[in-house]
């Protein structure tokens, strides 16, 4: 008989005598096989459905190998401990072609977990999702077909999930899907490479079709969005925040599909500060035009909805290429295809208390499309100096030797408070390698 189901046959036994909910306690199948990587999901699983119902799932303190999909849903007034290390296998052809899928951009996911009632605490154990062989598949590119998301959090009520740990994540981290009532609190997120291959698509926390969120004290270092509040996110409040490395905080990418509106209302960001990243603090939107590219999920456009009741408070910016962005045509810049097209609406958006060091010569670049205008975007107390200025160092690259604000399209402008001394052009990037010109685009060096 194996250490796990001698723990789970005891447990439960002890259970039933009390008439008590049961607890699982989990112990690796290394244990028994002379430290050998065996398979440990098939006990997950089993650990789950026997507990998952007014019980408890301990992980003890051990490295747990996990070599296929989890699928541990329909939680009910459960809770779970995470003591040990769940270890990730790196069989790139296996995730790829058995990960569940999540719908959104044809993405998938290697852990499917959720339920009513549900408390996830870390308690020292992490997800390991030894990513640096995914880094290195996906050479910089973008969606990799079947690279899966590292844990999703799907059909979920009134969960709390303490102090998480994730660790060199597949690709995206922590995905909250279809759910309300959700709180991440204490989260950590560290996603480097070792290599000369990035580790782009490594966003910390992403929700889609979710209501009333709470990401709490969070420390994520990565390669993309730190948070990012996608399609029918409502009533979201993400605060003390730290984001190294990636591109900041986002609503969006928005407006994807056209028989899909997506509305992103009452979002608050609030006490973050955001070091060497590409972005701070922006909203993106697709272009108002379909349009096809071959990688995947990186394929739309001409999607509406409403993004209102935003606001950015209380941000430290620290060589930040672009600090504050709203773009409506993010994922065609380059092409330069349907970029004033958009007919999503954005308005009431604040920027509020935001202070610190951009890369380049511009703090913000702020371009709502001649289809929908923006009314009621404010900045309140927005202080952002390049690094160069800072140095007392000239611009290279430019003829503009000041900070940029570019504005194009803000409805009453005058009395917005965003000092605009350029235009914003339809197709500016979010990705800023170089000073901006009088042109208002980026140099590429």
């Amino acid at each position: 008989m194996n250490l796990w189901f001698l723990a789970l046959w005891v447990t439960l036994v002890k259970a039933w005598v009390v008439n008590e909910g049961t607890t699982c306690i989990l112990y690796p199948e290394s244990l028994v096989h002379k430290g050998q990587a065996v398979d440990d999901s098939p006990s997950i699983q089993q650990a789950f459905e026997t507990c998952g119902t007014n019980g408890t799932v301990i992980f003890s303190d051990n490295v747990f190998h996990v070599n296929t999909v989890l699928n541990t849903t329909n939680l009910l007034n459960c809770d779970v401990h995470l003591r040990g290390e769940l270890r990730f296998s790196t069989n790139i052809p296996y995730w790829r072609t058995h990960s569940i899928s999540v719908v959104l951009q044809d993405q998938v996911t290697a852990w499917l977990f959720g339920g009513t009632n549900v408390n996830f605490y870390g308690e020292g154990g992490f997800y390991n999702g030894q990513g640096q062989a995914w880094y290195n598949a996906n050479r910089n590119e973008s969606n990799q077909p079947g690279r899966p998301m590292s844990i999703t959090f799907y059909n979920s009520t009134n969960l709390l999930v303490d102090r998480l740990r994730v660790i060199q994540p597949q690709f995206w981290a922590t995905f909250v899907w279809d759910s309300k009532n959700v709180s991440l609190t204490n989260l950590f997120v560290n996603a480097t490479s070792n290599s000369k291959w990035g580790t782009m698509n490594t966003d910390g926390y992403d929700s889609w079709k979710s209501d009333t969120l709470l990401i709490e004290n969070a420390t994520i270092i990565n390669g993309d969005d730190c948070i990012a509040a996608k399609g029918n996110t409502t009533n979201l409040l993400a605060r003390n925040i730290y984001c190294e490395g990636g591109t900041g905080i986002t609503i969006g990418s928005i407006g994807q599909y056209p028989d899909m509106p997506d509305y992103v209302l009452n979002a608050t960001f609030e006490n973050v500060k955001i070091k060497n990243a590409m972005d701070g603090a922006y909203i993106k939107t697709w272009q108002g035009t379909r349009i096809y590219t071959p990688s995947n999920g990186d394929w739309g456009g001409g999607g509406t909805g409403l993004v209102k009741n935003v606001t950015f408070r209380n941000f430290e910016m620290d060589n930040v290429g672009l600090p504050i962005q709203l773009s409506q045509c993010v994922y065609s810049a380059d092409s330069n295809k349907g970029c004033n097209t958009s007919t999503l609406q954005i308005e009431d958006v604040k920027w509020q208390n935001i202070h610190g060091t951009s890369r380049f010569n511009i703090a913000s670049s702020i371009y709502c499309s001649d289809e929908r205008p923006c009314p009621n975007i404010t900045f309140d107390n927005v202080n952002i100096t390049s690094v160069n200025a800072s140095l007392g160092l000239p611009y290279y690259g430019t003829d503009v030797q000041h900070e940029l604000f570019q504005c194009t399209n803000v409805v009453g402008q005058n009395g917005s408070g965003i000092p605009c001394n350029q235009a914003a052009p339809s197709n500016f990037s979010q990705w800023i390698y170089g000073n901006v010109d009088d042109s208002g685009l980026a140099t590429l060096s």
